[in-house]
C-alpha cells in the first residue's frame, strides 16, 4: 500500500515520519523538484532507494535536514560554509562538507573517497515539518526520477514505477512549478571553494559572497 499524504494534515505527517523511521521510502515536494528519500542512517532503506531509482551505488546521495546544529554534529564546518549558510539557507544551496567520525550514516550516502557529503536545509515548510518529526532529523534528498532522467516538478510527471515502489507520496505540489535544482558548492576544505553544479543560485553570487565576507 502506498499512502497518499497531505502536508497540511498533522496526522498524515505523523504517519509519513513513522514510515521513514521504520525504513520506508517516500516521495515528496521540495523547494526545487520532487524528491525521493528515506532515513540515511538505515542502510537497507538507502539500498532500496538506489534500486528504485536505478542509481549506481557509487553516486552519493544528498541529505536534507532542518537545523544547522544537526549539521554541525555530523560534519566539520568551514568558514566558507558559515558565510554561505547565513546568506542562502534555508534555500536552494547544497554544501559539500567533510564528515566527522561516528556520524551514523549509511556508507552509500557519502563519498567514501574523501569522506564528504552534500547537505542542505530546504525552505519548504512541508519538508521541514516532516524532517522535524523523524527520529534522525535527516532525510535523503535526491530527485524522484529514474537515473539519468529529467527531475519532476509535478506529481503527474513522476514515473509510475517509482511511485508504486514507495511507501508514501506527499501529494502537495511545488509552488513554483518550474525546475531549479540546487547549486552545489564544495566547501569541505577551509579556504577552498569549488562550484560543483550551478543551479538556482548563480555562481557569481556564491563567489561574491565569499570574496566579501
Amino acid at each position: 500500500m502506498v499512502y497518499r499524504i497531505d502536508c497540511g494534515n498533522v496526522d498524515d505527517l505523523e504517519i509519513c515520519s513513522e514510515l521513514i523511521d521504520k525504513g520506508g521510502v517516500v516521495v515528496y515536494p521540495t523547494d526545487t523538484v520532487f524528491g525521493i528519500g528515506c532515513d540515511p542512517t538505515i542502510e537497507k532503506s538507502v539500498l532500496r532507494l538506489f534500486a528504485i531509482k536505478e542509481r549506481p551505488l557509487e553516486k552519493p546521495l544528498p541529505i536534507l535536514t532542518s537545523d544547522w546544529s544537526i549539521i554541525s554534529k555530523i560534519a566539520h564546518i568551514t568558514p566558507q560554509a558559515t558565510i554561505l549558510r547565513d546568506l542562502f539557507w534555508p534555500g536552494k544551496l547544497t554544501l559539500i562538507l567533510k564528515l566527522k567520525p561516528d556520524h551514523g550514516l549509511s556508507k552509500y550516502v557519502f563519498n567514501n573517497d574523501n569522506n564528504t557529503i552534500g547537505l542542505r536545509i530546504p525552505s519548504s515548510p512541508c519538508i521541514l515539518n516532516l524532517i522535524n518529526k523523524t527520529r534522525s532529523k535527516l532525510l535523503v534528498g535526491t530527485s524522484a526520477n529514474l537515473s539519468k532522467k529529467v527531475p519532476s516538478t509535478t506529481l503527474a510527471d513522476i514515473d509510475e514505477t517509482i511511485l508504486s515502489k514507495c511507501d508514501a507520496v506527499i501529494v502537495n505540489e511545488i509552488s513554483s512549478g518550474s525546475y531549479s535544482g540546487s547549486t552545489i558548492v564544495d566547501v569541505s576544505v577551509s579556504g577552498s571553494t569549488s562550484i560543483v553544479r550551478e543551479g538556482a543560485i548563480p555562481k557569481e553570487k556564491i563567489l561574491a559572497a565569499l570574496s566579501n565576507p
